[in-house]
C-alpha cells in the first residue's frame, strides 16, 4: 500500500486557491473531459449519443426525439439503432462481408474508426456501443441549487484544508438535490451508502442525516480527506468516493498507485463505465464551473425555503408536533427530510435535543404552552434524556450554516439565538459525567479502565477474533454473505447451500458458518477479512483520539442499539471494544466497554 509523507499531503491540501488547482491527468483525459462537457452543456434530454464506451471520441450517432415520442418508443428505437451499429461493425470486421453493408453505412463506419482500423478492433468495438442521454437541463437545475449551497460547502472544504473545487462533486452524485436517492440505496446530496454514512453521522430508526446538506457536507469532506490520505492521488481518491476505498486500495495493491493504469487495467465486475469515468466527469464539471456564466448566462441561485432551526426541549412525535404548531405534516416534512418514515408515522418519539426546522415566522407560543403543560402535570416523556445527534457543532457555527441555507438572508443570528429553546432537561454534561455512568452505590465498577486501548492492542485482539477454525468461522460485526463470497471468489448461493440457508435468511453476529476455500487460500481470506475491519477502525481513529475506556452498565429495557444511539458511537465500533463479550444477549446490569474520545482538532472529550 502506498504511504506518503505528511508534508506531501499538507502541500497538496493547501494548493487550493480561489481560481482552483491543477488537477492531475487533465491532459491525458482530454477526450473524456470534452465528451462529458458536451453531455452536460451541449446535449439536451431529448438527445441520445451512441458512442464507444472506451474511446469517448468515437461518436457513432446523435439521435434527437421530439416531444411527441413516448419514453417507451424512444427505448425501442434506440435499441434498434444500437443493434444496427453493432451489426454493422461486426460485418465490417469480417472479411468479405462488406458487401452486406449499405455503401453509405459502410463508408460512415469506416470514417468513424479510420481506414487503418483492423478487423479485430472493429469486432471488439461492436461490444462497446453505449447510449448516453444528454444532461443539459439536469445540469442547469443542479447549477441553480449549487449556487445556493456552494458558499457554505466551499467554506467547509477550505476549513478542512482541501481543494474548494471538491464542492462540485454533488453535480455528478445528485445534481445538488438533498433528497436524492439512488437505486442501490445511496442517499442525500453526497450520496452516502448507509454503511459508510454511519461512520460519520447518524443513520438510525429516527433520523437519517444523509439528507441534511450541512452534516453530510462535513462528512463528505472527512471521507475525501481520508481517501486522499490513503491513496495519495486525487484521481484515485475521487474515484474511491464512487467505487469505494476498499476496492481502489485492492486495485492499487494489484496494479500499483497509478491512476491511469488502474483506470485502464483494473478488472472487476463492479468497476465499470460509471466508476472509470467518475473522475473525468468531475474534471469536466470543474471546467464548466470555472466559467459557468459562459454556458448558462441566465443561471440564478434557487430559492430555498425560509426556515428557522430549533432544538426540542422535550420529546414529542412528529404528528403531535405538527398538530401543536398548526402546520400540515407535508409542510413540516418538507423542512425536515432527515426524519424517517417511522418518525413521520408517529411510531417513535423525537428525543429532546434533536433539531427541528420550522417555517420562518411561525408562532411558537403554542408549543411552549404544550411543553409547559406537560411539566405542570409532571409527565416525563420517553427520550427526554437522549443526547442530540452527532455530529453536534457549536450553536453559532450551525446557526450560521443553516441561516445561509434559509434562502432569504433575512434572519439574523441574533433573532435565531433569541428563539432557541431551552436545553434538554438532562444536559449532555450531566449525562456523560462519571457520577451518571458509575453511581457511587456501585463500588464494584470503576469509571476508568486502565488498560491498553492502543491501536496495536485492538489489532491483536481483532486478529484473534477473526481466526478460521478449520473450514468454519464465527460471523463478526457488520459482515455479510456478500463479503465472504467476494473474499472467497465464489457465488453467494454456494455459501447458502453449504450452510443450509434460505434465500432471504439473514446471518447474525456470532453465527457459525462453513466456508469454501477451494479458490482462495485461508491466509488470503483472513487478510482480506482483517483489512475490511481494520479500515473501519482506522477511519474511527483518523479523526478521534481515544483517551480511555469506561464501563457502561446496561439499564432495564436498554439494547445495544440504544446505547450506540445515546452515546453517539457507531454500533460497529462498539463491537471492536467488546470482542470477548456476547453483545447479542445483554441483560440489565451487564457491562460494555465504551471509548471516551477527543477529536484530534479539539481538547473536548466526549463519549
Amino acid at each position: 500500500m502506498l504511504e506518503i509523507s505528511l508534508g506531501f499531503v499538507l502541500l497538496l491540501f493547501h494548493t487550493a486557491v480561489s481560481g482552483g488547482i491543477n488537477w492531475p491527468y487533465r491532459q491525458e483525459l482530454d477526450r473524456e473531459v470534452r465528451f462529458w462537457m458536451d453531455v452536460l452543456i451541449r446535449y439536451q434530454a431529448n438527445q441520445y449519443i451512441l458512442h464507444d464506451s472506451e474511446n469517448l471520441s468515437v461518436i457513432y450517432r446523435v439521435v434527437t426525439f421530439d416531444s411527441s415520442i413516448t419514453e417507451k418508443e424512444r427505448e425501442v428505437r434506440l435499441k434498434k439503432i444500437k443493434k444496427e451499429i453493432e451489426q454493422g461493425l461486426k460485418n465490417l470486421a469480417r472479411r468479405g462481408k462488406e458487401i452486406y453493408l449499405p455503401e453509405g453505412e459502410k463508408s460512415y463506419l469506416m470514417q468513424v474508426w479510420g481506414d487503418t482500423a483492423g478487423n479485430r478492433i472493429r469486432e471488439e468495438a461492436a461490444k462497446r456501443v453505449r447510449i448516453q442521454q444528454g444532461l443539459r437541463e439536469q445540469f442547469y437545475s443542479g447549477l441553480r441549487r449549487a449556487l445556493a449551497y456552494l458558499p457554505y460547502i466551499r467554506q467547509v472544504f477550505r476549513d478542512a484544508g482541501l481543494p474548494e473545487e471538491l464542492a462540485y462533486l454533488p453535480h455528478i452524485e445528485s445534481s445538488f438535490n438533498p433528497l436524492a436517492r439512488s437505486r442501490v440505496g445511496a442517499a442525500g446530496m453526497w450520496q452516502f451508502m448507509r454503511s459508510t454514512a454511519r461512520l460519520y453521522m447518524k443513520v438510525n430508526r429516527i433520523i437519517d442525516q444523509r439528507y441534511d446538506p450541512i452534516i453530510s457536507t462535513r462528512a463528505a469532506s472527512r471521507l475525501l480527506k481520508y481517501n486522499f490520505r490513503k491513496t495519495g492521488d486525487w484521481g484515485l481518491a475521487i474515484t474511491a468516493y464512487n467505487y469505494g476505498l476498499a476496492g481502489i486500495l485492492r486495485a492499487m495493491e494489484n496494479i500499483g498507485p497509478d491512476y491511469l493504469l488502474v483506470r485502464k487495467s483494473f478488472n472487476h465486475r463492479r468497476f465499470q463505465f460509471a466508476s472509470r469515468n467518475f473522475y473525468p466527469e468531475f474534471l469536466a464539471v470543474v471546467e464548466i464551473m470555472r466559467d459557468y456564466k459562459r454556458y448558462f448566462p441566465q443561471a440564478q441561485p434557487a430559492e430555498l425555503p425560509a426556515k428557522i432551526s430549533c432544538r426540542l426541549k422535550r420529546s414529542i412525535t412528529l404528528p403531535a408536533l405538527a398538530q401543536v404548531l398548526g402546520v400540515s405534516g407535508a409542510e413540516l416534512k418538507k423542512l425536515n427530510p432527515v426524519y424517517t418514515r417511522r418518525a413521520w408515522r408517529g411510531w417513535v418519539r423525537i428525543p429532546a435535543g434533536y433539531r427541528i426546522n420550522l417555517p420562518l415566522g411561525k408562532e411558537l407560543a403554542g408549543l411552549e404552552h404544550y411543553f409547559y403543560s406537560l411539566t405542570q402535570r409532571g409527565e416525563q416523556t420517553a427520550g427526554d434524556d437522549t443526547a442530540p445527534p452527532s455530529p453536534n457543532p457549536t450553536d453559532e457555527s450551525e446557526i450560521t450554516a443553516r441561516k445561509s441555507f434559509s434562502g432569504t438572508g433575512r434572519v439574523s443570528l441574533t433573532s435565531l439565538s433569541a428563539i432557541r429553546w431551552a436545553k434538554p432537561s438532562v444536559s449532555e454534561e450531566s449525562r456523560f459525567s462519571p457520577s451518571r455512568l458509575f453511581p457511587a452505590e456501585d463500588p464494584g465498577i470503576s469509571s476508568v479502565l486502565y488498560m491498553d486501548n492502543s491501536a496495536e492492542k485492538i489489532k491483536s485482539d481483532l486478529k484473534n477474533q477473526l481466526e478460521v477454525q478449520g473450514e468454519y468461522i464465527y460471523v463478526f460485526a457488520n459482515e455479510t454473505l456478500g463479503h465472504y463470497a467476494e473474499w472467497l471468489q465464489i457465488p453467494v448461493n454456494r455459501l447458502r447451500r453449504i450452510n443450509g440457508l434460505k434465500r432471504h435468511q439473514k446471518i447474525y453476529s456470532g453465527q457459525k458458518l462453513r466456508l469454501d476455500f477451494s479458490r482462495v487460500p485461508q491466509e488470503n481470506f483472513r487478510q482480506k477479512r482483517f483489512n475490511y475491519h481494520w479500515r473501519a477502525i482506522e477511519q474511527f481513529y483518523h479523526s478521534k483520539q481515544i483517551v480511555r475506556l469506561i464501563e457502561y452498565k446496561i439499564n432495564a429495557g436498554e439494547s445495544l442499539w440504544d446505547v450506540a444511539v445515546s452515546q453517539k458511537i457507531p454500533l460497529q465500533i462498539i463491537h471492536y471494544f467488546n470482542m470477548h463479550c456476547n453483545l447479542n444477549r445483554l441483560y440489565p446490569g451487564d457491562i460494555v466497554r465504551l471509548p471516551i474520545v477527543r477529536n484530534t482538532n479539539s481538547t473536548e472529550e466526549t463519549l
